[in-house]
């Protein structure tokens, strides 16, 4: 009996130990994953985003560097740098550079843009397992389209994000993480816009 006693002991600690994560709702997972997103000194995500909805754009492969609030997003056929002012959109096929604010963006995925996103306009559930959280939004105003987000239990970073149709129950786009790592030494050069960079390319502003 008392054997028996001494596993039951640790296996109740253990459950109570594992209990407060499971027990997490949908909004402090997003809001957890939004600090430790911004709390890193630099962050990588090599990307994969497919789509269904006709567009020279996609399927697009690149890559996404972080530091804090500052980004920079390199693919094939469009840049973006954000340097915690100005958004500069470059689009290499017409060799134009979109000069905007904030509230300009083309390419809305930083960790920053999609989970305040999903904050402020979405009803939010969780299924959660040891390895990620599944997180479901439903638009406010379109509750035709629903989003599954899944994100990494043990370090809270993307790893794939889904828009579905309701009516159709079709998988409309997703975006899905390749490759992730943080804490890595990049040149600050990398989230400053300069001009002498793009020879004969158009400013607009």
């Amino acid at each position: 009996m008392r054997n028996k006693f001494n596993i039951f002991k640790p296996l109740v600690l253990l459950i109570f130990m594992i209990n407060p994560v499971f027990s997490q709702s949908a909004k402090e997972i997003l809001e957890t994953a939004l600090e430790r997103s911004l709390a890193l000194s630099n962050s990588y995500y090599k990307f994969l985003i497919e789509s269904k909805v006709e567009s020279l754009l996609f399927p697009m492969t690149g890559e996404l560097f972080t530091k804090g609030e500052k980004y920079f997003i390199d693919t094939k056929a469009i840049d973006q740098i954000y340097d915690g002012e100005n958004i500069f959109t470059i689009i290499h096929e017409n060799q134009e550079i979109i000069v905007g604010n904030v509230d300009i963006l083309l390419l809305s995925f930083t960790p920053n843009q999609i989970f305040n996103f999903f904050l402020e306009n979405h009803m939010l559930n969780i299924n959660s397992d040891s390895e990620r959280h599944i997180i479901e939004a439903i638009n406010r105003d379109d509750d035709n389209i629903t989003y599954f987000i899944s994100i990494d239990s043990s370090n809270y970073s993307i790893k794939k994000i889904e828009m579905k149709d309701l009516i159709s129950g079709q998988i409309i786009n997703s975006f899905l993480t390749l490759t992730y790592d943080y804490n890595l030494t990049v040149p600050l050069s990398l989230f400053k816009f300069d001009i002498k960079n793009y020879d004969n390319y158009i400013l607009i502003q």
